[in-house]
């Protein structure tokens, strides 16, 4: 028997590199889950196994999900992300914390008490980070930007989500006052992959940072007019 809390780890991280590259190939799923290439091989070939079947595997190619797979991760979104709304909106609690303690509680609250919390919170579409949430029957609007690197050199931005499976990055991007709705102009990209120099504006003042490449592609913006 597999630990249920591991098989729903492993299907919410299939579904956002499904989404992203069409499969989930295990080099990738080892860095979104901060493990070896091993252990993920061995897991999966174990979920591939069970009944009913979440997964389909195909060595040296990848994963992807099954139908009962796809909804089983949707679900597990629904509960991660609207715990994140819930702890910022009624406990305070900043952007990065509230993603660390959804990802322990949502394993253990029923689909009761996140219906609750959804009726509590006014149905809210998007999380602290951008990202939006499923309603009951699964159902989410796209995700809203396009990452900043992709952008050129001296278009105006607004940021608009941010993916927060960095450990630290949120804290970070706090100290240099980036957040969601931060609006300002990506300066330059850096030669051979250096960083990306961004001007800032935060009421009055405008001012330049410059950020990781690895970063600013899990920051998600839109082109401000």
């Amino acid at each position: 028997m597999i630990h249920s809390d591991a098989v729903e780890d492993y299907l919410k991280a299939i579904y956002v590199l499904q989404e992203k590259d069409g499969l989930a190939k295990t080099g990738a799923l080892a860095r979104q889950l901060g493990i070896t290439a091993g252990s993920v091989t061995e897991m999966i070939k174990r979920m591939a196994g069970t009944s009913p079947r979440m997964i389909t595997y195909r060595q040296h190619h990848g994963v992807t999900l099954t139908d009962r797979g796809r909804q089983a991760a949707i679900a597990i979104i629904r509960r991660h992300r609207l715990l994140e709304t819930f702890l910022q909106q009624v406990l305070g609690l900043g952007w990065e914390a509230v993603h660390e303690e959804a990802e322990t509680l949502e394993h253990h609250l029923s689909e009761r008490l996140i219906n609750a919390i959804d009726r509590h919170l006014a149905y809210p579409r998007f999380d602290p980070h951008g990202e939006p949430i499923p309603d009951p029957s699964g159902h989410m609007s796209p995700p809203a930007g396009e990452p900043l690197t992709t952008f050129d050199d001296h278009t105006a931005f607004r940021i608009v989500r941010v993916d927060p499976s960095i450990d630290g990055m949120l804290d970070y991007l706090d100290e240099l006052k980036i957040g969601l709705g931060t609006a300002g102009i990506l300066v330059c990209h850096a030669p051979f992959g250096g960083p990306i120099t961004l001007r800032v504006t935060n009421g009055d003042s405008d001012r330049e940072t410059a950020i990781g490449r690895e970063i600013a592609g899990r920051i998600y913006v839109e082109p401000a007019q």
